[in-house]
C-alpha cells in the first residue's frame, strides 16, 4: 500500500542504502521495506486500516547497520498526518491513483538485531499504521 512511499522517505534519509519495496536486489548496503498485511480493519465507524510494515537494512558495515536501523527507528515512529498518493499500474501503465491519509506510524518495537551472516549485520524494524482511504481516488 504505502510501502513506495516509505521507501522513498527512507532513501532521502540514508542514501548510502540501496533501498527497495517489496523485494530485495542485493545482500549487501540495503534497505528494503515490506508490507506485512495487518489488523482488522474498522467495523463501525470510518474505515480505517492497520497495514504493518518491515524495514530491513543490511550492511556489512556493521556499525553503518546498527546506526541505519536507528535513523530508520527515529525517523518513522510517530510520523503523523500525512497524504499519501500511491499509483496502481498494468503493464507498467498507471491504472489507478488512491490517495491515504496516515494518521500515525508507530513503531512495533525496537529495532531488532537480527545478526550476522556472511559478513553482513541485518536488522529488521516493524511499524504499525493507522490509515485510512481518501474516497474519490482518480481512475485513469
Amino acid at each position: 500500500m504505502i510501502q513506495t512511499f516509505l521507501k522513498d522517505k527512507l532513501k532521502e534519509l540514508l542514501p548510502d542504502l540501496v533501498w527497495t519495496a517489496s523485494f530485495r536486489t542485493t545482500d549487501v548496503n540495503a534497505g528494503t521495506v515490506y508490507y506485512e498485511g495487518g489488523g482488522q480493519p474498522a467495523q463501525y465507524d470510518v474505515p480505517t486500516r492497520y497495514p504493518r510494515y518491515m524495514v530491513y537494512v543490511s550492511s556489512s558495515d556493521w556499525k553503518f547497520a546498527e546506526y541505519a536501523a536507528e535513523e530508520v527507528y527515529q525517523s518513522l515512529h510517530k510520523f503523523e498526518n500525512e497524504i499519501v498518493e500511491v499509483q496502481f499500474y498494468k503493464d507498467g501503465n498507471v491504472v489507478a491513483v488512491k490517495s491515504y491519509r496516515v494518521f500515525l506510524i508507530t513503531a512495533a518495537g525496537e529495532p531488532n538485531d537480527l545478526g550476522v551472516s556472511n559478513d553482513v549485520r541485518d536488522f529488521s524494524i516493524n511499524f504499525d499504521v493507522t490509515l485510512t482511504e481518501i474516497k474519490g481516488g482518480n481512475i485513469i
